[in-house]
C-alpha cells in the first residue's frame, strides 16, 4: 500500500554552493556506512517498527540505490513535475527551503531515498552554514530529524539530542523566515532554472 513521506528542509547555503550541489550526482545511499543510516530507524515510537527497520536496513539501502540516478537538479525537477516540490532561495541571505511530499510503496527505502536527496547538501556547505531536515510519514506519529553541517549529516534523537535539536530548530525557523522574503510567486521550476543559469 502506498504511503506518503513529507520532507521539510531549511538550510543556509549561498547560491554558488547551491549550484554546485544541484549539478553534482546524487550519491548512492550505500556509499555511506550503514551506521550513518541507523538513526533513521530509531526515532519511531513503536518498538516493533524500530526493530523491523534495523533488520531491513541493508536491503533497504540496496533497494534505494536502484532508484538513484542523475544529479540533484534532475531529481528535484522530477519532483516538481509531480507538483510535489516547493523550493525557495533568498540569495541575499543564502536561505533555502525545500519542501516536498512523495508517495512511497516501500517504507524504509522510500525514506532513505527522500533523505539521500538532501544529504548531498552537506558536501557543499561552508563553515557557518546550518541545516535541518524533518521527515514525517503518514503511518506513524514519529519524525526523523537530520542535521546538516559542512561535510557532515547526522540523525538527531528528540530525547537524546534535545539541546542540539533545539538549536537546529531555532536556526531552521530563522532560515524559513528569511527564505520567505524570496519571491513567493516564482515557480519552483523557475527557481531551479535561475540557480542553474550561471
Amino acid at each position: 500500500m502506498a504511503r506518503y513521506v513529507t520532507v521539510a528542509a531549511a538550510v543556509t547555503i549561498d547560491a554558488a554552493r547551491l549550484r554546485t550541489y544541484l549539478r553534482s550526482p546524487v550519491a548512492r545511499a550505500c556509499a555511506r556506512p550503514e551506521s550513518d543510516w541507523t538513526g533513521l530507524c530509531t526515532p519511531w515510537p513503536d518498538a516493533a517498527v524500530r526493530r523491523r527497520y534495523l533488520a531491513e536496513l541493508p536491503a533497504a539501502l540496496a533497494e534505494c540505490d536502484r532508484w538513484i540516478e542523475g544529479d540533484h537538479a534532475t531529481l528535484l525537477a522530477a519532483l516538481d513535475e509531480d507538483d510535489a516540490l516547493t523550493l525557495r532561495h533568498h540569495e541575499a541571505t543564502g536561505s533555502l527551503t525545500v519542501d516536498f511530499d512523495t508517495r512511497v510503496d516501500f517504507e524504509l527505502p522510500g525514506m532513505i531515498w527522500a533523505l539521500t536527496a538532501l544529504r548531498g547538501l552537506a558536501g557543499t556547505m561552508a563553515a557557518d552554514d546550518t541545516g535541518l531536515v524533518e521527515l514525517t510519514t503518514d503511518w506513524t506519529a514519529g519524525t526523523a530529524l537530520l542535521r546538516l553541517s559542512p561535510d557532515h549529516s547526522a540523525f538527531l534523537h528528540p530525547a537524546h539530542d534535545s539541546t542540539t535539536l533545539t538549536r537546529a530548530r531555532n536556526a531552521a525557523f530563522d532560515t524559513r523566515c528569511l527564505a520567505s522574503e524570496a519571491d513567493e510567486d516564482e515557480p519552483t521550476g523557475e527557481v531551479l532554472a535561475r540557480l542553474l543559469d550561471h
